[in-house]
């Protein structure tokens, strides 16, 4: 009876036009997750100037979606698990879209906050449920469908900070910062309405005659089948911290380049650093698309990588600022592979009704970590009195993921193989 229940529960996607709509779905989600926050930073000065922000307050404005998925993130992981990550991500856009709009017509300080809470709730609800839809409707394909999201994750964070200026001034306005809210949140009310009308909210399966599932149940009972696939168990804290160590390098060196190169008088290599740092997970992000399903669960990578975030942040502080772009494209490549191989991981170690829970709690702890690592860059700088010491943080993190990367289980004891035998079983199956 137990087994039959699963069968009944199976949300495979298996039909091939409805995966390629999916794949697309969920890059549109990452992109859209990250647009409407990143366009805020080409225009703050603005905002700054006509809302009359204190440099505290601008500060809380930027940390505030990092905030709520820190805080927010588990809760979010509980709701998916018991709504399911279809509705979750529903709610989530259905906010992030409000927030973003509301924002622009209430043009005020108090507004300011409270929508932008709004939307960043919206944003956990969504990154929270992506792992449990990616368990549930792709478990042979969950490296492939979680590198799609991340892609979109880093497409839509380099196109808002990039394009959102030029787009303001030469089409909306010279100051009409209010005006690129609504930029970037017509575009996710038009992703929810394709998101409701495309997704499939009963398992999508290929059509499969009812003698064949009467056959498939049977030789469950019968004990032909395939047994329950057993996987490896991982405490989320070991995620967690793991990946929050991957996020700590990117926020970390995103928070210190400019006031470390301005205090060792090589303020001129900052635009250039920082644009290196971000645009070198872009390139990583697309070429692991067509690798990830081989490296996922793989602890390789994430070693090797975490190898290369230790190298580069002792050759930041050590050689000369001339090779900080050097240095920012390993950083930044690095990290961003780190967060790609390891968010695929919740779905990778939990069983289908665990991944809310897994995935939440290791998002909440991620995103925990990434937001008080550079607070305590900035305090070991003020008690030591040396600019380095604001890395300090970023380079204890990086010898952190090489050793909670080797401590991970091995890729077999994921269940990998067992699952994949399974879905070719289920395709090779003759129809009767």
């Amino acid at each position: 009876m137990k087994n039959a229940v699963s069968a009944s529960n199976d949300e495979r996607i298996t039909v091939t036009w409805r995966k390629v709509i999916v794949y697309v779905l969920f890059t549109l989600v990452g992109f859209n997750l990250r647009s409407v926050i990143l366009g805020i930073p080409p225009v703050l000065p603005l905002i700054q100037h006509d809302l009359g922000l204190s440099y505290a307050a601008t500060g809380l404005l930027t940390a505030l979606p990092v905030l709520m998925l820190g805080v927010g993130a588990w809760p979010a992981g509980l709701l998916a698990g018991r709504i399911g990550g279809r509705a979750c991500v529903s709610i989530g856009l259905a906010l992030l879209g409000a927030g973003a709009l509301l924002r622009a017509f209430w043009p005020s300080a108090v507004s300011l906050f409270l929508f932008t809470l709004l939307l960043s709730l919206g944003i956990t609800l969504s990154q929270t449920a992506i792992p449990v839809l990616a368990r549930r409707w792709f478990p042979t394909q969950i490296g492939f469908v979680s590198a799609l999201f991340t892609d979109g994750l880093i497409i839509g964070e380099s196109v808002a900070a990039g394009a959102t200026a030029p787009i303001m001034v030469q089409l909306l306005g010279r100051d009409a910062w209010s005006a690129t809210f609504v930029l970037w949140g017509i575009p996710v009310l038009g992703l929810l309405a394709l998101w409701l009308w495309l997704t499939p909210s009963q398992p999508a399966r290929a059509s499969v005659q009812p003698s064949l599932t009467a056959d498939t149940t049977a030789a469950t009972a019968s004990g032909s089948s395939h047994p329950p696939v057993k996987r490896a168990r991982v405490n989320a804290w070991h995620l967690g911290i793991m990946l929050g160590a991957g996020s700590l390098v990117y926020f970390g060196m995103n928070g210190w380049i400019a006031s470390y190169n301005q205090a060792i008088h090589y303020a001129d290599m900052t635009s250039l650093a920082l644009a290196t740092l971000n645009t070198a997970q872009l390139p990583v992000c697309l070429a692991l698309t067509f690798v990830a399903e081989r490296l996922a669960g793989r602890r390789w990578p994430l070693i090797v990588s975490s190898m290369i975030c230790s190298l580069a942040i002792a050759g930041w502080v050590l050689t000369p600022a001339t090779l900080e772009p050097f240095w920012a494209t390993l950083l930044g490549g690095s990290s961003a592979l780190v967060f790609t191989l390891g968010i695929a991981l919740p779905p990778l170690l939990a069983n289908p009704d665990e991944v809310g829970r897994l995935a939440g709690l290791t998002l909440s702890l991620t995103y925990c970590v990434a937001f008080v690592g550079p607070f305590i860059g900035g305090a070991l700088w003020d008690l030591l009195g040396v600019p380095a010491a604001a890395f300090l943080p970023v380079a204890l993190a990086s010898v952190t993921l090489i050793v909670l990367g080797a401590l991970l289980p091995s890729r077999a004891a994921f269940g990998l193989v067992g699952e994949a035998r399974h879905a070719e079983s289920d395709t090779a199956t003759p129809k009767l």
